[in-house]
C-alpha cells in the first residue's frame, strides 16, 4: 500500500522573495512532498518582490484548521513584514511547534515572523538575512533584522537544521536550494536529499 505523501504548505505574501519562494517550492515538490501554496487573503494572484506572479492554491483561512507536517516560508521585503502581520499564519505557527512538527523559514522571515511567534525560544541557534537591505524607499543596516534573533543568530551558518525543535532557518536568495534541501532532509531523509543535490550539483 502506498505511503500518504507529506504534506507542506507555503504561506505567500505580495512581496515575498522570488528565487526563495520559487526554490522552495520546486525542490519540496522533487523531493517527493505534496506542497500547497496559501495565500494571507483570498485572493487570485500574488506579485512577488521582483514581479512574479503566483496563483495560489488556497487562502491560508480556509486551511488554518488542518494538520501539516511542514510549513515553510520565503522571506523578501516586504514579504516577510506581510508574514509577520497576518494572526492566522501566527496562531498555526505556534500550534505547529507545540505539536513538533517542522517549520522552515529563510531570509528576514526568522527574525520577523519565527521569532514575535515564540517559535525559536528554545533554540540555541538560528539565522536570518545578515546583509544591509535596501529598497527603492528605504534601507535597513545589517543588524536591523539579526539582532532580533539575539545571542542565537549565528552569522556564519548558511543553513541552520535545528532538528530537535524541527526548526530550519536559512539567509538568503542564494541559500535557498540548500533551505529547502535541507527541510527535505529532515521529512524525508538524507538519501532523499542527497538525490536532488547530486542532480542540481549543488556543491
Amino acid at each position: 500500500m502506498t505511503e500518504p505523501l507529506l504534506r507542506v504548505l507555503l504561506p505567500v505574501a505580495d512581496g515575498n522573495e522570488d528565487i526563495e519562494f520559487c526554490a522552495l517550492q520546486d525542490v519540496l515538490r522533487r523531493g517527493g512532498l505534496e506542497v500547497t501554496i496559501a495565500s494571507l487573503e483570498p485572493c487570485s494572484e500574488v506579485v512577488l518582490m521582483k514581479g512574479l506572479r503566483i496563483i495560489p492554491d488556497v487562502a491560508i483561512g480556509d486551511v488554518a484548521s488542518e494538520r501539516w507536517d511542514a510549513i515553510a516560508m520565503a522571506g523578501g521585503i516586504p514579504g516577510a513584514m506581510n508574514l509577520a502581520a497576518s494572526t492566522v499564519l501566527r496562531s498555526m505557527l505556534v500550534a505547529q511547534h507545540e505539536a513538533g512538527r517542522v517549520i522552515g523559514a529563510i531570509c528576514l522571515s526568522p527574525a520577523l515572523v519565527l521569532e514575535p511567534a515564540g517559535v525559536l525560544a528554545n533554540s540555541t541557534r538560528a539565522t536570518c538575512n545578515p546583509l544591509p537591505i535596501r529598497t527603492v524607499d528605504q534601507s535597513w543596516p545589517a543588524d536591523e533584522f539579526t539582532r532580533l534573533l539575539g545571542d542565537k543568530f549565528d552569522p556564519s551558518a548558511r543553513v541552520c537544521v535545528d532538528q530537535t525543535n524541527r526548526i530550519v532557518t536559512s539567509q538568503t536568495p542564494g541559500t535557498a536550494i540548500e533551505y529547502a534541501l535541507a527541510l527535505v532532509a529532515m521529512l524525508r531523509g538524507q538519501e532523499v536529499a542527497q538525490g536532488i543535490s547530486d542532480y542540481f550539483l549543488v556543491r
